[in-house]
């Protein structure tokens, strides 16, 4: 019954009003979705940079970019 005042009052038919609140709801669950998988990307680049941090005191003076050319030019 509030779905058939709700349409009345919009002037729109009951299945347009609950298509709009349908899509409403999907929006909302694709931007939590969005939203949460921002946050976990940001946590994963923490840790990252954390592990860099502690991998650092065994990397000194180690040029990766001249590593990555003797691996890839070796064959």
């Amino acid at each position: 019954m509030k779905l058939k005042i709700k349409a009345a009052e919009e002037r729109k038919s009951v299945a347009a009003v609950i298509r709009e609140a349908a899509a409403k709801i999907v929006e909302s669950e694709a931007n939590e979705q969005a939203r949460k998988r921002q946050q976990d990307v940001k946590k994963f680049m923490k840790e990252i940079k954390e592990l860099a941090k502690r991998n650092a005191k065994y990397t000194k003076g180690f040029d990766s970019t001249k590593a990555l050319r003797e691996i890839r030019y070796s064959e």
